[in-house]
């Protein structure tokens, strides 16, 4: 059990987690390094997994397929929020924990190369859109209703590098409880 000590130290889920934003916004070329090497990370994550690891799920959470199907599925979610900026909404589109928690059951037994494929083709669409967005659209922002607080693009990018590596700390820790190797 946390002590008030370590509690601080206690990873929250998601969900829970606030961040702080206020990236130059010249930054986001520099996150987009970090966007770009998304999937080559996942790679050795997953290479020398037979089929069953991939999709064990022992305790009810996502496997680890599910975790990468999940990184493509809010690949769809980034842009979205880049078009709600392009549109000049005030408010981006919020994830809908309904429907990503479908889409995560529809990851389960389809071959890994499929669905990193796809996370793969999302990125690059993500991060060609970002690459090119002109200097007006990356100064604008909208208002992320759950972090109550306005967001331009190189705050999505910053959000979506946070949410990458946390769905790759998950995958080595499923890694490490289904034996493959430890954290």
């Amino acid at each position: 059990m946390p002590t008030p000590a370590t509690d601080s130290l206690t990873r929250p889920p998601w969900y829970q987690r606030r961040f702080q934003f206020g990236l130059p916004p010249w930054l986001l070329t520099d996150l987009l390094e970090r966007l770009r090497g998304t999937v080559l990370r996942l790679n050795p994550l997953l290479d020398a997994l037979d089929a069953a690891t991939l999709h064990r799920s022992d305790d009810g959470s996502w496997s680890i397929a599910q975790n990468v199907g999940h990184l493509g599925d809010t690949e769809e979610l980034w842009i979205q929020r880049y078009e709600d900026l392009q549109a000049g909404r005030e408010t981006f589109t919020p994830a809908d924990p309904t429907l990503l928690e479908a889409q995560g059951e529809q990851h389960v037994g389809v071959p890994i190369e499929k669905t990193l494929a796809r996370v793969g083709a999302l990125r690059a669409r993500w991060i060609g859109m970002l690459e090119t967005a002109p200097a007006a659209l990356q100064l604008a922002s909208a208002f992320h209703a759950r972090l109550d607080t306005h967001m331009r693009l190189v705050d999505c990018a910053q959000f979506a590098t946070h949410h990458d590596d946390s769905h790759l700390v998950r995958i080595r820790q499923l890694r490490a409880q289904f034996g493959v190797d430890s954290i």
